[in-house]
């Protein structure tokens, strides 16, 4: 009962939140797995005959461009709790994208699990590889992630890095290709400071 007063609470300290609720039952509901909790500020596409399932208390903002989930047939999207996509993002998957609770995803993020074509036989599109995006990782703005990665918990991506190999828990990448420039404990992820401000791009915050 309590925790039902303090939400009500906070719906009416901040009708913006209440209409972000709404507006994401309305914009999502029936086309994917979105609990009541999700809130959507602006819009959102959804294509493709596959299955997308949000967590609890994830945040979409697509106020500026929409974000975007394709799961092809037979594929899944899913979205961990308390996760934050920020607008511009786009999300593919012929076979499986999963991103971890508290994630933060920065806008115009590409994520894919399978090329359109190959390098050599440009004819044949490859077959689709999993990504896998572990809890509390923070992805800056422009950044790609390219099919089969995998990265680890609480690690970071710089702003405009093209992620085309697995990144390790508690790793700082950036670059194209991304490269290791720092190893942090989750005690020391506060030691960065210029570094995140500097390479992880604009996250807003909701």
């Amino acid at each position: 009962m309590r925790a039902l007063i303090r939400k009500a609470l906070k719906l009416i300290r901040d009708p913006r939140l209440g209409a972000a609720l709404i507006n994401a039952q309305i914009q999502i509901c029936g086309r994917a797995r979105v609990p009541l909790s999700v809130r959507l500020f602006g819009r959102v596409r959804l294509r493709g005959n596959g299955e997308v399932e949000f967590g609890q208390s994830v945040t979409i903002v697509g106020d500026v461009v929409p974000v975007e989930f394709v799961a092809h047939q037979g594929a899944r999207i899913s979205i961990g709790d308390h996760s934050f996509i920020n607008y511009g993002t786009s999300i593919s998957a012929y076979k499986h994208v999963e991103i971890g609770r508290h994630c933060l995803i920065g806008h115009y993020t590409l994520i894919l699990d399978r090329n359109e074509h190959g390098v050599e036989h440009r004819e044949l599109a490859p077959p689709p590889v999993p990504v896998m995006i572990e809890d509390h990782v923070w992805i800056g703005s422009r950044v790609i992630i390219l099919p089969g990665i995998s990265i680890g918990h609480h690690s970071v991506i710089g702003a405009g890095s093209v992620v085309t190999e697995d990144v390790a828990a508690n790793c700082l990448v950036v670059g194209n290709p991304a490269r290791v420039v720092r190893r942090f404990t989750r005690n020391g992820r506060g030691d960065l400071g210029g570094s995140l401000a500097a390479n992880s791009g604009s996250v807003r915050a909701v």
